[in-house]
């Protein structure tokens, strides 16, 4: 018998808060420059491969998920723990290539993972699916604040390969343990009969015109709020605050907040509408960061969060009204890959555009999002 809250919602928010902590990178990006002495764009490099693997693993392995969700979960924890212990024998042996197989792992296993709780909890909790699919998410970003001391305090008092090989003991910990509890549902598991086949998916759904919007709108968003989370350490540095881990975690608490409250308001609001914000705030904290201030840059950088966040949460349910639920997962999974393009166009961006000149590009890229968004996606009948 499965227990929705037990054995769905609670692993259903710890397995995320667990892969949540890839968003932690800028926290060590300086520790892993100095010690393979490459520059900043080479250390990158690790991060977009993260992202980029997350979303493509996603879109790869959707259709699993959406036979097998708790194997996929399983294989999420295996994944990502191999990524932390190669990150451990690259740092402690000083090998780059292996710095970034190690990457391609814990990418690869994110994505699974983060897919895998969605459609179980959007059809256990139907009557709140915003709500329900939005709780996941947050846990996603739970992660960055919960660890974002956590890592400081490791850096502060061990060596870099011993921080990896620390954070792989507990990360393996704590999904081995949501694994187990997972539960899904037979009732809300698709099986090769009733799984809508993926020929009918791309013709009326990947390549219609408000999909593809859908899709677009997403990757954009995603790729404006990597380009500064990526470098808010550095970020708030320049701008003269010391104390990084606490502002690290309450810019995190912005995410969480975004992913929480977006998801529940989309429930009252409706899921288009919750889009909207999402644009428009990313719109204003471009402009906020743009002034340089460094108090009304903080505020940019919380709303950017909080749009950032609320890009994600909003996600699963909208697709679920306008493409239907019954293949939410494979349609969910495949929109990520948008995210795994936003890895590498991200951080791409906060290489090439410095300074005022990058708000100025996420300004004008996030109102992009949003007149194509609305023009494409019509109010459902």
């Amino acid at each position: 018998m499965t227990n929705r809250f037990l054995n769905i919602l609670i692993p259903g928010i710890l397995l995320p808060m667990s892969l949540g902590t890839v968003y932690n990178y800028s926290q060590y990006s300086a520790n892993i420059q100095q010690l393979f002495e490459i520059s900043k764009f080479m250390g990158d490099i690790g991060f977009m491969l993260i992202i980029f693997f997350l979303g493509m693993g996603a879109a790869t392995f959707g259709r699993m998920v959406e036979l097998n969700p708790k194997r996929m979960a399983c294989v999420s924890t295996v994944l990502f723990s191999i990524g932390m212990l190669l990150m451990f024998l690259a740092t402690n042996f000083t090998v780059l290539p292996l710095y970034y197989l190690a990457c391609a792992f814990m990418g690869t296993g994110t994505g699974i993972g983060y897919t895998s709780p969605i459609k179980q909890l959007l059809s256990n909790f139907e009557d709140h699916k915003g709500l329900a699919s939005g709780l996941a998410i947050t846990g996603f970003g739970l992660g960055k604040f919960v660890f974002a001391p956590v890592i400081e305090y490791l850096l502060a008092n061990f060596s870099l390969p011993y921080m990896f090989l620390i954070l792989s003991g507990i990360f393996l910990l704590i999904m081995s343990l949501c694994s187990w509890l997972y539960k899904p549902n037979p009732a809300y598991i698709s099986t090769i009969y009733t799984a809508i086949p993926y020929s009918r998916l791309i013709k009326h759904t990947f390549l219609t015109k408000r999909y593809i919007s859908v899709w677009l709108m997403f990757c954009i968003n995603i790729s404006c709020g990597l380009a500064l989370i990526s470098q808010e350490k550095g970020l708030l540095l320049n701008l003269g605050f010391k104390e990084i881990a606490i502002l690290m975690s309450t810019t995190a608490v912005f995410n969480i907040l975004g992913r929480f409250g977006m998801s529940t308001a989309s429930d009252k609001i409706g899921r288009k509408a919750a889009y909207h914000w999402v644009c428009s705030l990313g719109i204003i904290a471009a402009f906020l960061c743009f002034t340089q201030n460094p108090y009304l840059a903080l505020v940019g950088i919380m709303l950017c969060e909080f749009s950032y966040g609320g890009n994600f949460s909003v996600l699963p349910s909208l697709l679920s009204k306008y493409f239907g639920q019954s293949s939410v997962s494979t349609i969910h999974a495949m929109t990520l890959s948008g995210w795994g393009i936003a890895g590498i166009l991200g951080p791409v961006l906060a290489n090439i555009f410095t300074d005022n000149n990058l708000f100025l590009v996420l300004g004008l890229l996030y109102l992009i999002g949003f007149i194509g968004f609305t023009v494409c996606v019509k109010k459902q009948e």
